[in-house]
């Protein structure tokens, strides 16, 4: 995949096959149409469909000029791919919208039939207002407020720790958007995985995902997926497994990463650290918990000292049960032999008496 090192903006159809087997960004129930909506004569997406849509979006944007999807669509008219029988506003607004989502790898929908998991593009928003809102820094905080996200990451806030001690399981999701994004409900992360090809659009030509977005979520995953932790690695393996592309890109980070370090990723990135940080939700996670050592030897010294209480109060209660039964056999020998005297005085037993 060295192609996505180099020019993103002209992808080449291997690449875009690639992309369409790896990437499941359009799944068939998306494609289901609003009611009231038709599109006449469809036209399936081809490899050099996307190519000259991206092709032109680029060309468009490259002076630094915003790019409008009106504009896009009488520029994409013209090119033979799209003219005639593509004269149709709707159907080539779906066009966009995948080549975008494979390009862009974000879940951009048109307005009039976007989904829950998917963001409306218009024809009244340019595509880079339009992706700018997608992430946004958080809002300036007091220098008071701003030293609370001033503390170090620690090193071992990685996946694997956090799905060994939260119990939070991983999602792989196709949108950058949808990166870091926790549900705490069903204890789900989404992480969205095509770091190499993240890479490859920050050494685009053209910056259509604003660079620090790509350099913060780069950092993202090199913090959560430490290549020099064999437990990721084989985490890595055991999930993926042949399927590693997109995990390859620049690893490592200089230095200890600070939660401040981060900005638009910040607010996922500290709630996922705040869950990290809870006790286990489970005596599982609990026992393999191993965070604070003081903590984690005590509280297995307190459970070694109830469970050596309890054997001995077992055996204790034991003892003192057949202690009791055997003082009640002993007793009952004793009326036993007292009655048997009773019955047989010595006269009568054959003793004489002096």
């Amino acid at each position: 995949m060295s192609d996505l090192k180099g020019k993103v903006s002209k992808p080449t159809p291997d690449v875009m096959r690639t992309l369409l087997s790896i990437f499941l960004i359009v799944p068939e129930n998306e494609f289901t149409l609003a009611q009231g909506e038709q599109l006449e004569n469809p036209q399936p997406l081809t490899d050099e469909h996307i190519r000259v849509i991206v092709e032109d979006i680029t060309k468009i944007s490259t002076d630094g000029s915003a790019c409008h999807r009106p504009a896009l669509r009488e520029v994409l008219w013209k090119s033979p791919h799209f003219a005639p029988t593509s004269n149709d506003t709707n159907q080539l607004n779906r066009k966009i919208e995948l080549a975008l989502r494979l390009w862009l790898v974000l879940s951009i929908r048109d307005g009039f039939v976007a989904t829950k998991k998917s963001i409306a593009w218009d024809d009244t928003t340019s595509l880079q207002e339009f992706i700018s809102k997608q992430f946004r820094k958080p809002k300036l905080l007091s220098p008071l407020n701003e030293k609370m996200f001033d503390f170090v990451l620690p090193d071992n806030f990685t996946v694997v720790k956090v799905r060994r001690y939260s119990g939070i399981e991983i999602e792989w999701t196709s949108s950058l958007s949808e990166h870091l994004d926790l549900n705490r409900e069903n204890r789900t992360l989404k992480i969205f995985r095509m770091k190499h090809y993240v890479y490859g659009l920050r050494k685009s030509k053209v910056e259509m995902i604003p660079n620090e977005v790509i350099d913060e979520y780069i950092k993202t995953m090199n913090l959560l997926f430490p290549s020099s932790d064999p437990k990721t690695q084989k985490f890595l393996r055991k999930r993926l497994k042949k399927q590693s592309f997109g995990m390859e890109g620049p690893v490592g980070y200089p230095g200890p990463l600070y939660l401040s370090d981060f900005h638009f990723w910040r607010d996922r990135l500290s709630t996922l650290y705040a869950e990290f940080c809870q006790p286990p939700p489970s005596m599982t996670q609990l026992f393999n918990d191993r965070r604070n050592v003081l903590q984690w030897y005590t509280f297995w010294f307190a459970v070694l000292i109830v469970g050596l209480t309890l054997v001995f109060g077992t055996i204790s209660s034991v003892t003192a049960c057949l202690s009791t039964k055997f003082a009640y056999e002993a007793l009952l020998l004793a009326r036993e032999a007292a009655d048997s005297s009773r019955a047989c005085p010595p006269a009568t037993c054959g003793i004489v008496k002096l």
